[in-house]
């Protein structure tokens, strides 16, 4: 049974720099918003367009790493300005790294272009996936994030979070 998310588009302005995470399956609209996109800049060239970074973590990069050829497409022709991907299971090829597992441990790594992205240039920030775990960690990263790059407590960070919601910049589509 599929259910449509309403409110789970672009930004109008495509200037406007935004952030998706989509582990898993998770990564499904966001593979939608990089195509339309695609056409966007194709149709209009002289277009001014913001920053697009994509989280998407899986188990495995041999059997999970699911639209790889097509993320690489997007990353080579500028349609997606970063690709960070981590895989949970498997091991690491040099026993003393321990490289992240989980899309909260790169967002974390990545705290200042988050940071910048979201309060500087008022960008709009994505999470479609797993409801139980992973967008609640991922809602208490951010948390941490607004909390080491702004320099406030939990409650100031936790207001920060809330206004992304009331402006319409920080959206879930998540599931359970």
């Amino acid at each position: 049974m599929s259910r449509p998310s309403n409110v789970f588009h672009l930004p109008d302005n495509p200037s406007v720099p935004f952030i998706m995470v989509g582990p898993g399956t998770g990564i499904a609209p966001f593979i939608g918003f990089l195509q339309h996109r695609q056409k966007l800049r194709e149709k209009h060239p002289d277009y001014k367009f913001g920053e697009t970074w994509l989280f998407f973590g899986c188990r495995h990069k041999a059997r999970d790493y699911l639209f790889q050829d097509e993320l690489r497409f997007f990353l080579e022709n500028g349609v997606l300005t970063y690709l960070i991907v981590c895989f949970s299971r498997d091991v690491p090829a040099v026993a003393e790294t321990t490289p992240p597992k989980y899309v909260q441990d790169n967002l974390r790594l990545h705290c200042k272009e988050i940071s910048r992205i979201l309060l500087q240039e008022k960008g709009y920030f994505y999470v479609c996936g797993d409801a139980k775990n992973m967008a609640k960690d991922v809602t208490e990263t951010l948390v941490e994030v607004f909390t080491i790059e702004k320099g406030v407590d939990k409650l100031d960070a936790l207001k920060i979070l809330a206004t992304l919601r009331e402006e319409k910049r920080y959206f879930q589509d998540i599931w359970a």
